[in-house]
């Protein structure tokens, strides 16, 4: 039933694990066997575990893959912001956290254009989500001393009135973790199992640190980070050893999703990345699949006419996209709503077919952009598909063009190809 590697993980004794595991590498099944042999053993009580997943969905299928195997219901299976709103709500009594309700992104600009508009000329036409992108950047470029300002503002606003946003509970909570109170939160829960750890952040950490935990158990893969944009950073998961010395590593390295041709194609990118933990990734499926590559001329007309082909020969087929507004324009164009995806949303899923668009969506905002994020996603996207992946390349490359700069590999390698099948009909 379990590999090699996965029952290496599953019967470990070691307190501190950190499993490296690559795309479709059985990481949830290999952390519910984890928590079963913890039963069978009777080592450490589910009331006591605490298991954080990165999605809501993410949380339902691990709560509904525990009750599958008949495990004890009694783990707290969340997010790692509703757990802390959880711990808050019913040990912090520092503030009456029943009375809080999330702020919704409506009403968050609502308020914030009422708290710039003394600003508003200094400010000028820049929309909100990039005025307060990475860490408010561009803010804080305009002027220090006014976002200072506006944050203050801002929080005693939602003070006064009873809001929080997600980010409110982890400072909230780390606080919190320093006061008496806390140590009936820290003595409940004695084991951490933390899935998707590549995309935590350096306050996340904080907290795990100083919850104590006696068990951690964390689960990633640093070529899949790609929360930037939320702050994440796979800093903690490649430089955890450092903060826990007596970690033990372990790899998930067999892809039990892809065929081989998806595999090799989906770690090209990657090549260029210099951070990263280098991982040796093993092929389980013998079947032969498709890897496509399309130039495409025309951008109205021919990413349309791939598209038809495809979801004739598959109606199940996936669209992934870098941006929402170039998913906009596929839907606009007839592609049903239910089949385009942007990468970041299907991370986790995988399907028979994806036709991967490098054509546009992608940033051109150089000066900002973190290329090695942006290859990692581009990695998300490709190893999502299991039998047939397509790839849009542009036909005209431009080299300051950062989806060119990406997709040369596949350029290079399909003109090789392309060259290679003319020979062999002249011979």
């Amino acid at each position: 039933m379990w590999s090699e590697e996965q029952k290496s993980i599953i019967k470990s004794e070691h307190l501190i694990k950190q499993v490296i595991a690559g795309a479709g590498s059985g990481k949830t099944a290999t952390m519910v066997g984890l928590l079963e042999e913890r039963e069978k053993q009777n080592s450490i009580l589910p009331e006591n575990t605490l298991v954080v997943t990165f999605t809501k969905k993410a949380t339902h299928e691990f709560k509904e893959r525990c009750q599958k195997k008949g495990l004890s219901s009694r783990y707290h299976i969340s997010t790692f912001h509703a757990f802390c709103y959880y711990a808050l709500k019913h040990f912090d009594n520092s503030k009456n956290w029943s009375k809080f309700k999330l702020l919704s992104q409506s009403k968050k600009w609502k308020i914030t254009k009422e708290l710039l508009n003394s600003i508003q000329f200094e400010i000028g036409g820049v929309p909100f989500p990039i005025l307060f992108k990475n860490d408010a950047k561009h803010f804080k470029e305009i002027s220090l001393e006014k976002y200072h300002t506006f944050s203050r503002s801002f929080q005693w606003w939602k003070d006064k009135n009873n809001y929080f946003e997600f980010d409110d509970l982890i400072f909230d909570f780390l606080k919190f973790l320093d006061s008496e109170s806390s140590n009936t939160v820290k003595n409940r829960w004695k084991a951490l199992i933390i899935d998707e750890f590549q995309d935590t952040d350096e306050v996340q950490l904080q907290i795990i640190k100083k919850m104590n935990f006696k068990s951690i158990t964390v689960v990633g893969d640093d070529w899949q980070a790609i929360y930037g944009f939320r702050g994440a950073t796979p800093k903690p998961f490649l430089e955890f050893p450092n903060h826990f010395p007596n970690v033990v590593q372990f790899f998930l390295s067999t892809n039990y999703r892809s065929n081989k041709s998806i595999i090799e194609s989906s770690l090209l990118p990657l090549k260029k990345n210099k951070e990263k933990i280098t991982k040796q990734v093993k092929t389980f499926r013998t079947e032969k699949g498709i890897f496509q590559v399309e130039r495409i001329k025309d951008t109205q007309e021919d990413p349309m006419k791939i598209w038809n082909e495809w979801y004739k020969k598959d109606s199940s087929s996936i669209i992934l996209t870098r941006s929402n507004f170039r998913k906009h324009e596929w839907i606009e164009n007839g592609v049903p709503a239910l089949q385009v995806m942007t990468i970041h949303s299907a991370k986790g899923l995988e399907f028979r077919t994806v036709l991967l668009d490098l054509v546009l969506g992608w940033s051109e905002d150089i000066e900002d952009i973190d290329e090695a994020e942006e290859r990692r996603i581009l990695y998300v996207g490709l190893s999502r598909a299991k039998d047939n992946l397509v790839l849009l390349i542009p036909d005209l490359t431009k080299p300051k063009r950062l989806a060119d700069r990406m997709s040369e590999d596949f350029s290079i390698r399909n003109r090789f190809r392309n060259r290679t099948l003319r020979w062999a009909r002249l011979w």
